[in-house]
C-alpha cells in the first residue's frame, strides 16, 4: 500500500475502513461476484493483497511441506479472516478431520459460516471480538487475556498467517502459551512474522522495503498512530519466547519483506515452524 494512502486509511475510524473498501470494489463485485462462489467479494476481503485462492493454495503447500498432518487431522486457523486458508482444506480434510478457525472481524466469520460451514459441516468458524486498533476498536476484550475455546492437546496442526504482525508483546506471548496448550505433543505450528536482526535492520535502511522506524525495544512499529497495523519483532526475543514455552523451532524461513536474499519459498513474511516438545 502506498505510504500516503496508508496514512489516510489509518486516519479513518475502524468501521469506516471496511465501508471504504466495500465502496471502492463495489462496481467490480457487482459485475464479477457469484453467490455460489467460494471466493468472497473483493470488497469484503480485508486480509491483504494478492490472489485470494492462489495465496491460500501456496500456504497449504508450505503447511504440507513443513508440518505433519493428514486428511483425518484436526487443524486450527488462528486469525482465519475470510477463509483464505480454509478453502484449500475443504478439498483435503476427510469427514473425520476437523477445521476450527477464529477471528476478531465479524464480516469474515459471517461469510465463512454462510459459505463454507454450510457445505462442509466439519468446518467451524468462531467470532472472538478482541480489541485491535487496526481491525476492531469497540471491544474491551484483550488478546492478552484470551483463553482459546478448545481443550488441551486438541490439534495436529496450528497456523497463523499475518497475525503476529498485528499483535503487541503481551498479546503475542499469551497466544504462544495458548498454542502450546492446545497443540498435541510433537505436532507443529506454522507462523509468520516480520523479524528484525542485524542483517534485516541494515538492509532496510538502504532500500525501499518495509520500514519500522519506531524502536520499542523488543519490537518496532511502522506507524505509532495505529500500533497494531504492522509490528516487527526482535528475532532473538521471539526465539527465546519459544524456548520459554517449551516449543522447539524446527525451521526458519526468511521472507523477502526486508529486501534480503530470501529463502527458496519466496514468501513475503518471515516464517517460523515450531513444535510442542
Amino acid at each position: 500500500m502506498n505510504i500516503l494512502i496508508r496514512k489516510f486509511f489509518y486516519l479513518l475510524p475502524v468501521p469506516l475502513r471496511f465501508v471504504v473498501r466495500r465502496i471502492i470494489y463495489l462496481p467490480k463485485d457487482l459485475l464479477l461476484s457469484k453467490k455460489t462462489s467460494l471466493i468472497p467479494p473483493k470488497g469484503l476481503i480485508f486480509t491483504g493483497r494478492g490472489d485470494y485462492l492462489k495465496t491460500g493454495a501456496n500456504y497449504f503447500l508450505l503447511f504440507k511441506k513443513y508440518c505433519d498432518f493428514n486428511p483425518d487431522s484436526d487443524v486450527l486457523d488462528i486469525g482465519c479472516g475470510i477463509g483464505r486458508m480454509a478453502i484449500s482444506f475443504t478439498n483435503y480434510l476427510s469427514p473425520k478431520g476437523k477445521y476450527e478457525g477464529f477471528d476478531i472481524v465479524k464480516i469474515g466469520i459471517d461469510w465463512c459460516t454462510k459459505n463454507i460451514s454450510s457445505r462442509f459441516p466439519n468446518f467451524t468458524f468462531k467470532l472472538i471480538p478482541l480489541k485491535n486498533d487496526l481491525y476492531l476498536s469497540n471491544s474491551d476484550k484483550k488478546a492478552s487475556e484470551l483463553v482459546f475455546p478448545y481443550k488441551n492437546e486438541s490439534f495436529d496442526l496450528v497456523f497463523l498467517t499475518s497475525v503476529f504482525t498485528h499483535m503487541l508483546p503481551n498479546d503475542l506471548e499469551n497466544y504462544i502459551s495458548e498454542i502450546q496448550r492446545v497443540l498435541k505433543t510433537n505436532q507443529k505450528c506454522f507462523a509468520t512474522f516480520f523479524l528484525l536482526d542485524e542483517e534485516s535492520k541494515t538492509v532496510t535502511k538502504s532500500n525501499q522495503s518495509k520500514k519500522f522506524p519506531h524502536d520499542m525495544g523488543t519490537y518496532a512499529l511502522m506507524d505509532k498512530s495505529v500500533k497494531e497495523a504492522n509490528i516487527a519483532y526482535d528475532k532473538k526475543f521471539i526465539f527465546e519466547l519459544m524456548q520459554k514455552h517449551n516449543l522447539e523451532i524446527t525451521d526458519f524461513l526468511r521472507g523477502n519483506w526486508s529486501g534480503i536474499q530470501n529463502s527458496e519459498e519466496n514468501e513475503h513474511q518471515d516464517i517460523i515452524i515450531f513444535k510442542k516438545k
